[in-house]
């Protein structure tokens, strides 16, 4: 579980660090549209990697009933 936490940090640091230096460097030519459908494209892109990485582990709480939640 610790890499799963260590790659969830390091995959927002990462994020949040590409949508500064997009907005620094990169966004000039786009219109406003453009740059919200790219900030919520990465963002979406950003959650599947989170999810990625956390599947195997909701995976193992599949089989359990409800009762153990309880």
């Amino acid at each position: 579980m610790r890499w799963r936490v260590s790659a969830t940090i390091l995959l927002i640091t990462a994020w949040l660090v590409f949508i500064l230096l997009y907005a620094a460097f990169w966004s000039g030519p786009f219109s406003l549209f453009q740059n919200i459908v790219i900030f919520f494209a990465s963002l979406i892109v950003l959650f599947g990697c989170i999810a990625a990485a956390w599947a195997s582990w909701g995976m193992r709480f599949t089989g359990m009933n409800w009762e153990h939640w309880r």
